[in-house]
């Protein structure tokens, strides 16, 4: 086919809508392919491509034109005019800078800081300008990998260098509107840290997640360095830390204090003068107070809500009451029901009983026990430090544990008359009962499940209209109704043949997503995801469980009975499509992309320019895409 017939075959308009719809993460795969045919074919298919692709770069050119700075204005008012050789015409460079040049006269390359600079805040958008790729499907993934880092509000987003993973001892997982003292130095979302690697933020918010689990939110301006996979040394600045208990030990040190033995939420104020202060949250943190030559002088041993502040130049160390106040500790835009997320419940709550804790939100109450174990007591519903944790999934908070074999306890629903259920038009009134379910509406629930040992009797989230078993519309764990395990119902006209499996059970931390169609007539439908592939698309994640009834409930229960299991589960969720339960996990919704990290890498088979570079994004366990672009 030739370039001519090419684009004669596609008009102009539909080739905008294709190009629209790639830029949307929303273009089909026949749709995809026969794009890519014709850029590849048609050098004026290929004009308009650029032209709406530097458009599309323009629309977040906020973040673009932070960094154009002084010496790309000059590169244009020392060179006015810029050949244009895909169009036949010549375009004032100076009036483009400024972006008062019409869409269809911008050129198809840029030269200078200008081009450089924008492809450094939208590398994604550059990459697919570049054309040299060969798939739509991996220009795609550049594309919304690009959305997301422009989302992320961060001036600059550079590139992590190529590493041996083996080097790697955590990554930037979450950032908002930073700007780093040195680009050069700076860390993107995304970007793999290495030992002894410096960082220097003069503004915003930045969190990094080592590979144990251990995250640290850290406030601009803070200067710091990520010294191994378990110790952080804050020169200057104020962080907030949740130490999950597998990486009990973790370290972070200022001049004065050296802070460590951690399985706790605690923040660390470190000031130029060398003065510091520790402020703990939740758990038990040890501490060594320092002299100038890093010596202990003195151990703190500090509990929940308990501060000290260290004095290096009279050595003299003062307790009193910790500020939450004083530390942002997530990234969250909102403490309430946002984005579709009606409900949450992340157990942050001190060590202790579960019962009467009433934090989260969406809720009519607090945690109320049905059951305890009359030996254990009511404690043995109760709080551990410590966040239950997967990978993609951040620890935030601590988590719920039964240690006792005859307990339940839950919680409801706020269904109420102009409660969150209802404003979100979910409630319907079943037997005077306000529940959770009405005809044609979708619900989604997540959670966090394990269990230290398998195969020891009845264990389950359940979902109720009411307490009891008899009530127990859906159970997730393992031995109800005489089933294994798998997802179960009390409220089932099928029998033994809907209550279907969940795969071999394990003591690992589980992953469920929970869908509920709620169908005319009390035809409802559940489908269960265990462990789903996809934590941002659900058409990637396979579908373990089918159920069919009537699942309409007001309530949340956590079931232990017989053996001599630890039931625990962390991270309740419940909303009203799929991102709202996955991908806003841990404070950035960025994260739930299991691994991703920007490297260069060869391209084999393509021709690359002196000063190119191929980059690789990693999504979702690593699968690799490849784009090019101009190195920035």
């Amino acid at each position: 086919m030739t370039a001519r017939s090419a684009i004669a075959d596609m008009p102009r308009d539909r080739l905008i809508e294709l190009i629209g719809a790639l830029c949307n993460g929303v273009i089909s795969d026949a749709d995809g392919g026969r794009l890519d045919e014709v850029l590849r074919d048609s050098a004026a298919a290929r004009t308009i491509y650029t032209n709406y692709m530097w458009m599309h770069g323009s629309l977040y050119g906020d973040a673009g034109e932070l960094l154009q700075g002084a010496a790309g204005r000059q590169a244009a008012d020392d060179d006015p005019e810029v050949d244009a050789p895909s169009t036949g015409r010549r375009v004032d460079a100076r009036n483009t800078a400024r972006g008062s040049q019409p869409a269809q006269d911008l050129p198809a390359r840029r030269r200078g800081g200008q081009w450089l600079a924008l492809a450094a805040s939208l590398m994604g958008v550059a990459v697919l300008s570049s054309m040299l790729t060969r798939t739509w499907d991996a220009t795609r993934q550049a594309s919304v990998a690009a959305r997301n880092s422009a989302a992320a509000g961060d001036a600059t987003t550079p590139a992590s260098p190529s590493v041996d993973n083996d080097q790697v001892v955590a990554r930037i997982t979450g950032t908002h509107n930073c700007v780093w003292a040195d680009s050069a130095g700076a860390g993107g979302y995304g970007v793999a840290l290495l030992a002894g690697q410096h960082l220097q933020l003069q503004e915003g918010l930045v969190e990094v997640t080592f590979n144990d689990g251990a995250t640290l939110l850290l406030e601009g301006p803070a200067s710091f360095t990520v010294s191994a996979s378990d110790r952080v040394a804050l020169n200057e600045g104020r962080l907030a830390a949740v130490v999950p208990g597998r990486a009990r030990g973790f370290r972070v040190q200022t001049r004065a204090l050296d802070v460590w033995e951690v399985a706790a939420e605690f923040g660390v104020v470190a000031q130029q003068s060398g003065a510091a202060e520790l402020h703990v949250f939740n758990g038990s943190v040890s501490a060594d107070v320092l002299d100038e030559d890093g010596h202990s002088l003195q151990r703190l041993e500090l509990g929940g809500a308990q501060a000290a502040r260290v004095n290096p130049l009279s050595t003299t160390v003062a307790e009193f009451p910790a500020n939450d106040a004083m530390f942002v500790r997530n990234l969250l835009p909102s403490a309430g029901p946002h984005d579709g997320l009606l409900a949450y419940d992340g157990f942050r709550y001190p060590n202790g009983p579960l019962e009467a804790q009433n934090g989260g939100f969406g809720w009519a109450g607090a945690w109320f026990n049905i059951a305890a174990d009359d030996q254990a007591g009511p404690e043995s519903n109760e709080v551990r430090m410590g966040s239950l944790a997967i990978e993609g999934v951040v620890p935030v908070g601590n988590r719920a544990a039964q240690t006792a074999q005859h307990n339940r306890i839950r919680r409801s629903l706020a269904t109420s008359v102009g409660g969150v259920f209802d404003t979100a038009g979910l409630v319907e009134n079943q037997d005077g009962v306000r529940l959770v379910g009405r005809d044609g509406n979708e619900v989604y629930i997540s959670f966090l499940q394990r269990v230290d040992r398998i195969d020891d009797g009845f264990y389950g989230v359940e979902f109720q209209r009411g307490d009891g078993n008899s009530n127990r519309v859906l159970c997730i764990g393992n031995g109800a109704d005489g089933a294994g395990y798998g997802a179960t119902s009390n409220v089932n006209v099928y029998g033994a043949a809907n209550l279907p499996a969940l795969g071999a059970e394990s003591s690992e931390v589980n992953l469920f997503v929970i869908k509920i169609t709620y169908g005319v007539a009390n035809r409802d439908v559940v489908q269960v995801y265990r462990n789903p592939e996809s934590l941002r698309d659900e058409s990637l994640c396979h579908v373990d469980a089918v159920l069919r009834g009537n699942f309409a409930f007001d309530r949340i229960s956590l079931g232990n009975f017989d053996g001599t299991k630890v039931h625990e589960v962390d991270e309740l969720r419940v909303g009203t499509h799929f991102l709202a339960v996955t991908g806003r996990w841990g404070s950035n919704p960025g994260r739930l992309q299991r691994r991703i990290a920007f490297q260069p890498l060869q391209s084999p088979g393509t021709a690359i320019r002196e000063g190119q570079v191929v980059w690789a994004v990693l999504l979702d366990g690593g699968a690799g895409n490849r784009a090019v672009g101009d190195r920035g």
